[in-house]
């Protein structure tokens, strides 16, 4: 399942959700989620503040694989990744800056999360384009009485809100 980045013979467009990552999403509906975990990327350049954004998004269920979704280290399209993915991204980005930069935050008890533990998740609504393929700037997960939107940020990574 290595669906991070597109290659020159991949027939979906970069912009777009490729066939893989739909038949992902459409294994994940009716699944009770169990678990939510964020993956924070920490950027600990010059500034006095560190600056940090929501890099991935994991969603973790009572079955099944998890969905671990990512804004990717250019921000500019949400990716279903694998774990060991983060992992390597997580590592080099310690080699490179000799110092951890990928927090785990455990989230399934933040307000946004912890009424929608337990419960399934209906339905992954994309919005669908002219051409008839999948945008990957949004994607809205649907848990029949709550509903969040997962985002790319209008700064980096990713940003959910409650509907």
């Amino acid at each position: 399942m290595a669906m991070e980045q597109h290659t020159t013979d991949d027939p979906t467009p970069p912009g777009y959700f490729r066939l893989e990552e739909l038949e992902v999403f459409q294994s994940a509906e009716g699944r009770v989620l169990d678990g939510v975990n964020y993956y924070l990327w920490l950027n600990q350049s010059d500034r006095e503040v560190p600056y940090r954004f929501l890099y991935a998004l994991e969603l973790i269920f009572e079955t099944g694989s998890p969905l671990l979704l990512s804004s990717g280290d250019d921000s500019e399209s949400i990716r279903l990744i694998e774990a060991k993915t983060l992992v390597e991204t997580a590592r080099q980005l310690q080699k490179l800056h000799n110092q951890l930069l990928i927090q785990h935050v455990p989230a399934s008890d933040f307000p946004l999360w912890q009424n929608l533990v337990g419960l399934p998740l209906l339905g992954i609504h994309l919005t669908k384009d002219d051409t008839g393929l999948y945008q990957n700037d949004a994607l809205l997960l649907d848990f029949g009485k709550q509903r969040i939107l997962v985002q790319l940020s209008d700064q980096d990574g990713l940003a959910l809100d409650k509907m």
